[in-house]
């Protein structure tokens, strides 16, 4: 038994000083990347808590000086305010906001950009309005990262009766030189951002030069719910342009906004298991909650609106959203 204890506070010493490490580090870090040499703090830590309990004979000793160091941080963390202005990366330098009067919404900087590749693009941005009464239906669009098991990026796409498509997504704000990382997203090295854009940008830019695998999955929901969900989209962003807050890769990623927006606007409660943790299986969550098309195996459905080729044969054409979809699903599958 004695072993055994010794085994247990050795692993909470450890992954206590681990997270500490990451913490100290990572926290309040940009484009610079993490502040490794801030992690030697640690090493104090980890030496004072083997001395109470070597010197003291102490292991629940040992424990709470590590307990007590990482509430400590966990505290000093809430000091680290989300800002709305910083030396941001070009494609992220504007954060859509809204004028909104009843159903009736001003956008203004959607992003519309036109690519030759992930790094070389024409930048345009621009304002223009809609009408929650026009929608014709909203799409669920999954995209699988290439070489990371469960990681993905989800996105909803608006569509109006004037043909006109709208995407939301919610990114991380990156600064200039910034690159994503799923750990300093744990430790509020982002902000959050929701970016609204053209099709022929948001979806071409991850089908066409990221060359991801896209689906494009058409939502059975009534249009009132749809208007209900665009509506509350729209109040979520302005209110990121008022307050900004941090991008959290457990709690306020992607997925987890979409699945509030959902909830908010549906009777249906959407289970927190690992389809949400790993959204490149979000899919698979929607088809059991019936929210995309079930007349197929979920493979088949799947297979049905994948589309890369499409989107490929579309490449830059002013009606890319129109043939992406096919012909055989041009309208959304929406459901009283």
């Amino acid at each position: 038994m004695q072993r055994f204890f010794n085994v247990i506070t050795a692993l909470v010493l450890l992954l206590g000083a681990g997270w500490a490490a990451l913490a100290v580090s990572m926290l309040g870090a940009g484009p610079e990347g993490p502040h490794v040499a801030r992690a030697g703090l640690v090493l104090v830590m980890l030496a004072a808590s083997l001395w109470v309990w070597r010197r003291k004979g102490s292991r629940l000793g040992a424990v709470a000086v590590v307990l007590v160091s990482c509430v400590g941080l966990g505290f000093a963390a809430r000091f680290v305010e989300p800002r709305a202005q910083r030396d941001w990366a070009p494609d992220l330098a504007r954060a859509a906001h809204a004028d909104v009067v009843d159903t009736r919404v001003t956008l203004h900087d959607v992003r519309d950009f036109r690519y030759r590749s992930t790094t070389d693009w024409d930048a345009s941005w621009y304002s223009a309005t809609y009408d929650a009464r026009e929608l014709t239906g909203a799409w669920f669009i999954v995209e699988p990262f290439s070489g990371f098991f469960g990681a993905a990026h989800t996105m909803v796409s608006f569509g109006f009766s004037d043909g006109r498509y709208l995407v939301f997504s919610v990114e991380v704000r990156r600064e200039k030189g910034e690159t994503f990382s799923a750990v300093g997203g744990l430790f509020r090295q982002f902000e959050l951002v929701y970016v609204v854009g053209d099709e022929r940008d948001l979806v071409q830019l991850r089908s066409n030069h990221r060359k991801d695998d896209v689906y494009l999955y058409p939502v059975r929901a009534s249009k009132e719910r749809i208007a209900d969900f665009f509506l509350d989209m729209v109040a979520r962003m302005n209110a990121l342009h008022a307050h900004p807050e941090f991008y959290d890769s457990l709690d306020n990623n992607c997925t987890t906004n979409l699945v509030r927006h959902f909830e908010k606007v549906s009777a249906v409660k959407v289970p927190y298991d690992h389809r949400t943790l790993l959204p490149a299986f979000s899919d698979a969550l929607a088809y059991e909650l019936g929210l995309i098309d079930t007349d197929a195996p979920l493979e088949v459905v799947r297979a049905r609106y994948r589309i890369n080729e499409r989107a490929m044969a579309a490449a830059n054409q002013a009606d890319f959203s129109r043939r992406i979809r096919g012909d055989e699903v041009q309208q959304a599958h929406s459901v009283p």
